[in-house]
Protein backbone atom coordinates (compact mmCIF):
# COMPACT_ATOMS: atom_id res chain seq x y z
CA UNK A 1 0.00 0.00 0.00
CA UNK A 2 1.49 3.12 -0.62
CA UNK A 3 -1.06 5.42 -0.02
CA UNK A 4 -3.94 5.90 3.07
CA UNK A 5 -6.24 3.75 3.57
CA UNK A 6 -9.61 5.22 3.85
CA UNK A 7 -12.26 3.49 6.00
CA UNK A 8 -11.23 1.25 8.48
CA UNK A 9 -12.85 -1.48 6.90
CA UNK A 10 -9.96 -1.70 4.72
CA UNK A 11 -7.59 -2.34 7.60
CA UNK A 12 -5.80 -5.76 7.18
CA UNK A 13 -3.32 -6.87 9.62
CA UNK A 14 -2.54 -10.19 7.82
CA UNK A 15 -0.91 -8.37 5.05
CA UNK A 16 2.52 -9.84 4.22
CA UNK A 17 3.77 -6.78 2.65
CA UNK A 18 4.82 -3.74 4.27
CA UNK A 19 3.04 -0.64 3.77
CA UNK A 20 4.46 1.67 1.29
CA UNK A 21 6.54 4.82 2.48
CA UNK A 22 4.13 7.32 1.65
CA UNK A 23 1.75 5.76 3.74
CA UNK A 24 4.78 5.22 6.48
CA UNK A 25 5.41 9.11 6.40
CA UNK A 26 1.62 9.82 7.37
CA UNK A 27 1.37 6.82 9.92
CA UNK A 28 4.72 8.79 11.83
CA UNK A 29 3.27 12.54 10.87
CA UNK A 30 -0.27 11.43 13.04
CA UNK A 31 1.93 9.56 15.50
CA UNK A 32 3.92 12.40 16.26
CA UNK A 33 1.15 14.50 16.65
CA UNK A 34 -0.76 12.57 18.92
CA UNK A 35 1.99 12.05 21.16
CA UNK A 36 2.54 16.31 21.17
CA UNK A 37 -1.19 16.30 22.52
CA UNK A 38 -0.63 13.51 25.30
CA UNK A 39 2.59 15.48 26.58
CA UNK A 40 1.40 18.91 26.11
CA UNK A 41 -1.87 18.15 27.92
CA UNK A 42 -0.19 16.47 30.56
CA UNK A 43 2.47 19.44 31.50
CA UNK A 44 0.49 21.81 30.60
CA UNK A 45 -1.23 22.11 34.33
CA UNK A 46 2.17 23.12 35.28
CA UNK A 47 1.32 26.49 34.20
CA UNK A 48 -2.11 26.54 35.90
CA UNK A 49 -1.07 25.94 39.56
CA UNK A 50 -1.38 29.45 40.67
CA UNK A 51 -5.08 30.17 39.35
CA UNK A 52 -6.30 26.46 40.14
CA UNK A 53 -4.77 26.83 43.55
CA UNK A 54 -6.46 29.72 44.22
CA UNK A 55 -9.96 29.19 42.76
CA UNK A 56 -10.20 25.15 44.66
CA UNK A 57 -8.64 26.24 47.84
CA UNK A 58 -6.20 23.51 47.38
CA UNK A 59 -3.12 23.14 49.47
CA UNK A 60 0.29 22.55 48.01
CA UNK A 61 0.49 18.90 49.04
CA UNK A 62 -3.24 18.41 46.94
CA UNK A 63 -1.84 20.32 43.86
CA UNK A 64 1.17 18.19 43.73
CA UNK A 65 -0.80 14.54 44.01
CA UNK A 66 -3.10 15.80 41.24
CA UNK A 67 -0.73 17.27 38.80
CA UNK A 68 2.26 14.52 39.05
CA UNK A 69 1.16 11.78 41.40
CA UNK A 70 -1.82 10.58 40.06
CA UNK A 71 -1.22 10.25 36.41
CA UNK A 72 2.25 8.44 37.80
CA UNK A 73 0.72 5.52 39.94
CA UNK A 74 -2.31 5.30 37.49
CA UNK A 75 0.34 5.04 34.55
CA UNK A 76 2.55 2.62 36.97
CA UNK A 77 -0.35 0.11 37.50
CA UNK A 78 -2.16 0.00 33.72
CA UNK A 79 0.91 0.42 31.44
CA UNK A 80 2.15 -3.53 31.88
CA UNK A 81 -1.92 -4.78 31.69
CA UNK A 82 -2.56 -2.63 28.29
CA UNK A 83 0.86 -3.39 26.66
CA UNK A 84 -0.57 -6.57 27.22
CA UNK A 85 -3.70 -6.14 25.53
CA UNK A 86 -2.04 -4.09 22.91
CA UNK A 87 0.24 -7.26 21.82
CA UNK A 88 -3.22 -9.16 21.75
CA UNK A 89 -5.38 -6.83 19.94
CA UNK A 90 -5.19 -3.61 17.23
CA UNK A 91 -3.12 -1.28 18.20
CA UNK A 92 -4.69 1.34 16.14
CA UNK A 93 -7.93 1.02 18.37
CA UNK A 94 -5.62 1.46 21.52
CA UNK A 95 -3.79 4.33 20.62
CA UNK A 96 -7.44 5.60 19.49
CA UNK A 97 -9.27 4.97 22.10
CA UNK A 98 -6.50 6.57 24.54
CA UNK A 99 -6.57 9.63 22.52
CA UNK A 100 -10.21 9.77 23.26
CA UNK A 101 -9.78 9.05 26.63
CA UNK A 102 -7.06 11.43 27.61
CA UNK A 103 -9.03 14.36 25.87
CA UNK A 104 -12.37 13.50 28.14
CA UNK A 105 -9.87 13.68 31.10
CA UNK A 106 -8.75 16.90 30.32
CA UNK A 107 -11.98 18.31 29.71
CA UNK A 108 -13.17 16.57 33.45
CA UNK A 109 -10.27 18.45 34.88
CA UNK A 110 -11.79 21.79 33.16
CA UNK A 111 -14.82 21.30 34.57
CA UNK A 112 -13.68 20.31 38.01
CA UNK A 113 -15.25 21.65 41.13
CA UNK A 114 -12.91 20.48 43.44
CA UNK A 115 -9.96 18.29 44.65
CA UNK A 116 -11.11 14.97 44.11
CA UNK A 117 -12.63 15.88 40.71
CA UNK A 118 -9.40 17.39 39.47
CA UNK A 119 -7.47 14.29 40.40
CA UNK A 120 -9.56 11.54 38.38
CA UNK A 121 -9.12 14.20 35.40
CA UNK A 122 -5.54 13.93 36.19
CA UNK A 123 -5.35 9.78 36.97
CA UNK A 124 -7.12 9.62 33.61
CA UNK A 125 -4.93 10.92 32.05
CA UNK A 126 -2.34 8.02 33.42
CA UNK A 127 -4.47 5.74 32.11
CA UNK A 128 -4.63 7.17 28.44
CA UNK A 129 -0.62 7.43 28.55
CA UNK A 130 -0.10 3.87 29.80
CA UNK A 131 -2.58 2.87 26.80
CA UNK A 132 -0.49 4.73 24.63
CA UNK A 133 3.10 4.56 25.07
CA UNK A 134 3.70 0.71 24.57
CA UNK A 135 1.09 0.71 21.37
CA UNK A 136 2.75 3.39 19.67
CA UNK A 137 6.85 2.53 20.09
CA UNK A 138 5.37 -1.29 19.19
CA UNK A 139 3.38 -0.20 16.61
CA UNK A 140 6.79 1.73 14.86
CA UNK A 141 8.79 -1.63 15.16
CA UNK A 142 6.00 -3.43 13.07
CA UNK A 143 6.47 -0.38 10.27
CA UNK A 144 10.22 -0.78 10.30
CA UNK A 145 12.45 -2.86 9.74
CA UNK A 146 16.02 -2.79 12.52
CA UNK A 147 17.81 -0.79 10.02
CA UNK A 148 15.39 1.95 9.74
CA UNK A 149 14.21 1.71 13.75
CA UNK A 150 15.92 3.99 15.35
CA UNK A 151 15.56 6.96 12.77
CA UNK A 152 11.87 6.14 13.10
CA UNK A 153 12.16 6.65 16.59
CA UNK A 154 13.75 9.17 16.87
CA UNK A 155 11.37 11.01 14.74
CA UNK A 156 8.38 9.99 16.71
CA UNK A 157 10.08 11.36 19.70
CA UNK A 158 10.05 14.99 18.41
CA UNK A 159 6.12 14.52 19.56
CA UNK A 160 7.33 14.26 23.08
CA UNK A 161 9.74 17.30 22.49
CA UNK A 162 6.99 19.43 20.70
CA UNK A 163 4.62 18.51 23.26
CA UNK A 164 6.56 19.59 25.95
CA UNK A 165 7.13 22.91 24.64
CA UNK A 166 3.81 23.91 23.23
CA UNK A 167 1.62 22.79 26.51
CA UNK A 168 3.71 25.10 28.81
CA UNK A 169 3.61 27.66 26.29
CA UNK A 170 0.13 27.75 24.44
CA UNK A 171 -1.12 26.80 28.24
CA UNK A 172 0.19 29.62 29.56
CA UNK A 173 -1.12 31.73 26.88
CA UNK A 174 -4.31 30.71 27.03
CA UNK A 175 -4.51 30.80 31.01
CA UNK A 176 -3.03 34.43 31.05
CA UNK A 177 -5.46 35.28 28.06
CA UNK A 178 -8.95 33.43 28.94
CA UNK A 179 -8.30 31.45 32.57
CA UNK A 180 -7.05 27.66 33.13
CA UNK A 181 -10.91 26.62 32.71
CA UNK A 182 -11.12 27.75 28.84
CA UNK A 183 -7.31 26.87 28.52
CA UNK A 184 -8.88 23.18 29.64
CA UNK A 185 -11.11 23.34 27.16
CA UNK A 186 -8.82 23.95 23.91
CA UNK A 187 -6.57 21.37 24.78
CA UNK A 188 -9.42 19.01 25.00
CA UNK A 189 -9.82 19.49 21.20
CA UNK A 190 -6.39 17.94 19.54
CA UNK A 191 -7.01 14.47 20.50
CA UNK A 192 -10.19 14.21 20.20
CA UNK A 193 -9.65 15.21 16.75
CA UNK A 194 -6.61 13.27 16.08
CA UNK A 195 -8.30 9.94 17.70
CA UNK A 196 -10.70 9.34 14.27
CA UNK A 197 -8.06 10.18 12.26
CA UNK A 198 -5.87 7.65 14.03
CA UNK A 199 -9.00 5.09 13.59
CA UNK A 200 -10.04 5.77 10.33
CA UNK A 201 -6.55 6.36 7.93
CA UNK A 202 -4.46 4.33 10.03
CA UNK A 203 -3.75 0.20 9.83
CA UNK A 204 -2.25 -2.76 11.99
CA UNK A 205 0.29 -4.33 10.53
CA UNK A 206 1.03 -8.05 11.49
CA UNK A 207 3.78 -8.11 14.11
CA UNK A 208 7.04 -9.56 13.13
CA UNK A 209 6.50 -8.79 9.43
CA UNK A 210 9.51 -6.02 9.25
CA UNK A 211 11.50 -8.99 10.59
CA UNK A 212 10.84 -11.79 8.19
CA UNK A 213 8.89 -13.49 11.22
CA UNK A 214 6.36 -16.07 10.20
CA UNK A 215 2.82 -14.99 11.40
CA UNK A 216 2.98 -18.73 13.71
CA UNK A 217 6.19 -17.44 15.58
CA UNK A 218 4.67 -13.83 16.11
CA UNK A 219 1.40 -16.16 18.00
CA UNK A 220 1.09 -14.46 21.63
CA UNK A 221 2.15 -16.40 24.35
CA UNK A 222 1.17 -16.79 27.92
CA UNK A 223 1.88 -13.51 30.14
CA UNK A 224 4.03 -15.51 32.68
CA UNK A 225 6.07 -17.27 29.75
CA UNK A 226 6.17 -13.83 28.13
CA UNK A 227 7.94 -11.71 30.89
CA UNK A 228 10.29 -14.66 31.78
CA UNK A 229 11.14 -14.50 28.13
CA UNK A 230 11.78 -10.88 28.21
CA UNK A 231 13.78 -11.23 31.09
CA UNK A 232 15.78 -13.85 30.00
CA UNK A 233 17.33 -11.48 27.27
CA UNK A 234 20.82 -10.59 28.85
CA UNK A 235 20.64 -7.30 27.18
CA UNK A 236 17.05 -6.09 27.77
CA UNK A 237 17.15 -5.97 32.08
CA UNK A 238 20.62 -4.19 31.84
CA UNK A 239 19.69 -1.82 29.62
CA UNK A 240 16.30 -1.12 31.18
CA UNK A 241 18.25 -0.55 34.56
CA UNK A 242 20.73 1.55 32.99
CA UNK A 243 18.16 3.91 31.34
CA UNK A 244 16.24 4.10 34.51
CA UNK A 245 19.46 5.21 36.19
CA UNK A 246 20.01 7.77 33.33
CA UNK A 247 16.59 9.32 33.98
CA UNK A 248 16.86 9.45 37.83
CA UNK A 249 20.24 12.03 37.06
CA UNK A 250 17.84 13.64 34.69
CA UNK A 251 14.87 14.36 36.32
CA UNK A 252 16.95 15.17 39.48
CA UNK A 253 18.46 17.64 37.38
CA UNK A 254 15.99 19.47 35.01
CA UNK A 255 13.36 19.65 38.23
CA UNK A 256 15.58 21.23 40.50
CA UNK A 257 17.47 23.33 37.82
CA UNK A 258 15.03 26.60 38.30
CA UNK A 259 15.29 26.33 42.45
CA UNK A 260 19.67 25.97 42.01
CA UNK A 261 19.75 29.08 39.47
CA UNK A 262 17.44 30.98 41.96
CA UNK A 263 19.32 30.36 45.05
CA UNK A 264 22.95 29.77 43.43
CA UNK A 265 22.94 32.90 41.28
CA UNK A 266 20.16 34.84 42.19
CA UNK A 267 17.70 34.29 38.74
CA UNK A 268 14.14 34.70 39.16
CA UNK A 269 11.81 32.06 38.65
CA UNK A 270 10.95 33.64 35.39
CA UNK A 271 13.68 33.85 33.76
CA UNK A 272 14.83 30.59 34.73
CA UNK A 273 11.67 29.07 34.14
CA UNK A 274 11.91 30.62 30.47
CA UNK A 275 15.56 30.02 29.29
CA UNK A 276 14.84 26.29 30.99
CA UNK A 277 12.27 26.00 28.32
CA UNK A 278 13.87 26.65 25.74
CA UNK A 279 17.35 25.15 26.22
CA UNK A 280 15.99 21.79 26.97
CA UNK A 281 13.61 21.90 24.19
CA UNK A 282 16.32 22.92 21.38
CA UNK A 283 18.47 20.15 23.16
CA UNK A 284 15.95 17.18 23.15
CA UNK A 285 14.80 18.28 19.59
CA UNK A 286 18.21 18.24 18.13
CA UNK A 287 19.65 14.73 20.17
CA UNK A 288 16.85 12.94 18.70
CA UNK A 289 17.23 14.12 15.37
CA UNK A 290 20.86 13.26 14.99
CA UNK A 291 21.00 10.26 17.74
CA UNK A 292 18.16 7.97 15.54
CA UNK A 293 19.61 8.41 12.18
CA UNK A 294 23.50 8.31 13.29
CA UNK A 295 23.07 4.90 15.45
CA UNK A 296 21.48 3.03 12.27
CA UNK A 297 24.04 4.18 10.45
CA UNK A 298 27.05 2.96 13.06
CA UNK A 299 24.53 0.11 13.79
CA UNK A 300 25.31 -1.14 10.26
CA UNK A 301 29.07 -1.37 10.89
CA UNK A 302 28.54 -2.98 13.81
CA UNK A 303 25.52 -3.52 15.97
CA UNK A 304 27.10 -2.73 19.51
CA UNK A 305 27.16 0.95 18.50
CA UNK A 306 23.05 1.08 19.50
CA UNK A 307 24.61 0.60 22.81
CA UNK A 308 27.80 2.21 22.95
CA UNK A 309 26.33 5.46 21.91
CA UNK A 310 24.13 5.57 24.62
CA UNK A 311 26.98 4.57 27.13
CA UNK A 312 29.06 7.76 25.50
CA UNK A 313 26.59 10.23 25.33
CA UNK A 314 25.77 9.42 29.20
CA UNK A 315 28.85 9.87 30.06
CA UNK A 316 29.73 13.27 28.00
CA UNK A 317 26.49 14.29 28.98
CA UNK A 318 27.46 14.04 33.23
CA UNK A 319 30.49 15.24 32.47
CA UNK A 320 28.67 18.86 30.56
CA UNK A 321 26.13 18.86 33.84
CA UNK A 322 28.76 18.86 36.13
CA UNK A 323 30.33 21.78 34.37
CA UNK A 324 26.87 23.56 34.03
CA UNK A 325 26.38 22.72 38.17
CA UNK A 326 29.69 24.84 38.38
CA UNK A 327 29.75 27.20 35.99
CA UNK A 328 28.62 30.95 35.67
CA UNK A 329 25.08 31.78 35.76
CA UNK A 330 25.00 32.96 31.88
CA UNK A 331 26.43 29.45 31.38
CA UNK A 332 23.88 27.11 33.51
CA UNK A 333 21.03 26.87 30.72
CA UNK A 334 23.40 26.47 27.49
CA UNK A 335 25.46 23.72 29.05
CA UNK A 336 21.98 22.16 30.55
CA UNK A 337 20.72 22.33 26.71
CA UNK A 338 23.89 20.52 25.64
CA UNK A 339 23.36 18.12 27.87
CA UNK A 340 20.24 17.04 26.67
CA UNK A 341 21.61 17.49 23.15
CA UNK A 342 24.15 14.67 24.36
CA UNK A 343 21.40 12.43 26.17
CA UNK A 344 18.84 12.68 24.57
CA UNK A 345 20.81 11.42 21.42
CA UNK A 346 20.31 7.93 23.44
CA UNK A 347 17.10 7.84 23.37
CA UNK A 348 16.18 6.55 19.75
CA UNK A 349 19.09 3.83 19.86
CA UNK A 350 17.70 2.64 23.28
CA UNK A 351 13.95 2.11 21.78
CA UNK A 352 15.36 0.52 18.66
CA UNK A 353 17.45 -1.88 20.80
CA UNK A 354 14.23 -2.86 23.25
CA UNK A 355 12.23 -3.14 20.03
CA UNK A 356 14.58 -5.48 18.29
CA UNK A 357 15.61 -7.99 21.25
CA UNK A 358 11.83 -8.33 22.28
CA UNK A 359 9.89 -11.23 20.27
CA UNK A 360 7.43 -9.41 17.76
CA UNK A 361 4.45 -11.09 19.95
CA UNK A 362 5.67 -9.24 22.88
CA UNK A 363 7.00 -5.95 22.12
CA UNK A 364 4.46 -3.63 23.70
CA UNK A 365 5.11 -5.68 26.90
CA UNK A 366 9.09 -5.05 26.90
CA UNK A 367 8.04 -1.30 25.99
CA UNK A 368 6.34 -1.37 29.33
CA UNK A 369 9.05 -2.62 31.35
CA UNK A 370 11.18 0.10 30.21
CA UNK A 371 8.38 2.31 31.34
CA UNK A 372 8.04 1.04 34.47
CA UNK A 373 11.70 0.96 35.15
CA UNK A 374 12.21 4.60 33.97
CA UNK A 375 9.32 5.89 36.15
CA UNK A 376 9.52 4.24 38.84
CA UNK A 377 13.19 4.64 40.03
CA UNK A 378 13.98 7.87 37.37
CA UNK A 379 10.67 9.70 37.49
CA UNK A 380 9.93 8.61 41.15
CA UNK A 381 12.88 8.82 43.24
CA UNK A 382 15.00 11.35 40.85
CA UNK A 383 13.51 14.45 42.23
CA UNK A 384 12.69 13.54 45.61
CA UNK A 385 16.28 11.95 45.98
CA UNK A 386 18.08 15.45 45.03
CA UNK A 387 15.50 17.29 47.35
CA UNK A 388 16.12 14.44 50.43
CA UNK A 389 20.12 15.32 49.44
CA UNK A 390 19.64 18.80 49.68
CA UNK A 391 17.97 19.21 52.87
CA UNK A 392 20.56 16.59 54.73
CA UNK A 393 23.82 18.61 53.31
CA UNK A 394 21.83 21.92 54.17
CA UNK A 395 23.35 22.21 57.88
CA UNK A 396 27.07 22.18 56.40
CA UNK A 397 26.51 23.93 53.02
CA UNK A 398 23.71 26.19 53.08
CA UNK A 399 22.10 28.07 49.98
CA UNK A 400 24.62 25.88 48.05
CA UNK A 401 23.70 22.34 49.91
CA UNK A 402 20.93 22.01 46.38
CA UNK A 403 24.20 22.14 43.88
CA UNK A 404 25.71 19.82 45.98
CA UNK A 405 22.98 17.58 46.22
CA UNK A 406 22.63 17.37 41.87
CA UNK A 407 26.24 17.15 41.77
CA UNK A 408 26.72 13.82 44.10
CA UNK A 409 23.46 12.08 41.64
CA UNK A 410 25.36 12.42 38.67
CA UNK A 411 27.74 9.98 40.41
CA UNK A 412 25.13 7.31 39.23
CA UNK A 413 26.29 7.80 36.19
CA UNK A 414 28.92 4.96 36.87
CA UNK A 415 26.68 2.16 37.43
CA UNK A 416 24.78 3.38 34.56
CA UNK A 417 28.00 3.62 32.39
CA UNK A 418 28.76 0.08 33.71
CA UNK A 419 25.60 -1.87 33.00
CA UNK A 420 25.11 -0.69 29.27
CA UNK A 421 28.45 -1.87 28.88
CA UNK A 422 27.62 -5.28 30.52
CA UNK A 423 24.55 -4.64 27.97
CA UNK A 424 26.62 -4.12 25.10
CA UNK A 425 28.73 -6.91 25.56
CA UNK A 426 25.44 -9.32 25.61
CA UNK A 427 23.84 -7.94 22.71
CA UNK A 428 25.59 -9.47 19.92
CA UNK A 429 24.43 -12.68 21.15
CA UNK A 430 21.03 -11.58 21.90
CA UNK A 431 20.87 -10.27 18.14
CA UNK A 432 21.71 -13.67 16.62
CA UNK A 433 18.80 -15.50 18.44
CA UNK A 434 16.53 -12.67 17.85
CA UNK A 435 17.36 -12.20 14.22
CA UNK A 436 18.71 -8.88 13.95
CA UNK A 437 20.06 -8.05 10.99
CA UNK A 438 22.72 -9.28 8.00
CA UNK A 439 24.34 -7.12 5.40
CA UNK A 440 21.48 -4.54 6.17
CA UNK A 441 19.14 -7.58 5.63
CA UNK A 442 16.40 -8.31 8.55
CA UNK A 443 16.54 -12.62 8.59
CA UNK A 444 14.04 -15.03 10.38
CA UNK A 445 14.09 -14.57 14.27
CA UNK A 446 14.96 -17.70 16.50
CA UNK A 447 13.37 -16.15 19.79
CA UNK A 448 10.59 -14.44 18.16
Amino acid sequence: MTGISSTPDQTDATSEKLPGMVYRSWFMFVLILVSASVVGERFMMAVMVGPIKAELKLSDTEIGLAKDMAIAIVYIIAVLPLARLADRWSKRKIIALSAGLWSIAVLICGAAKGFWMLLVGRALIGLGEGGYTPASQSWIADHFPLRQRATAMAIFLLGASLGNFLGPAVGGWLTHNYGWREAMFYAFLPGIVLAPIVWFTLRDVRPGLADNVSKADAEVQPFVATVKQLLAIRTLPLLMLSSALNTLITMGLVSWAPAFVERSHGMSAQDAGIQMGGALFLGSVIGHTVGGPLSDWLGRRDLRWYIWMGMLCGAAAMVIAWLALSAPMNLVFPLLGLNMLIGGMSAAPLLAVIAGLAPAHSRSVAVALLMIAINVIGLGLGPVFVGWLSDMLTPAYGQEALGMAMRIVLLVGGPSFVLAWLASRACLGDFDRAGGWSAGKPVAAALH
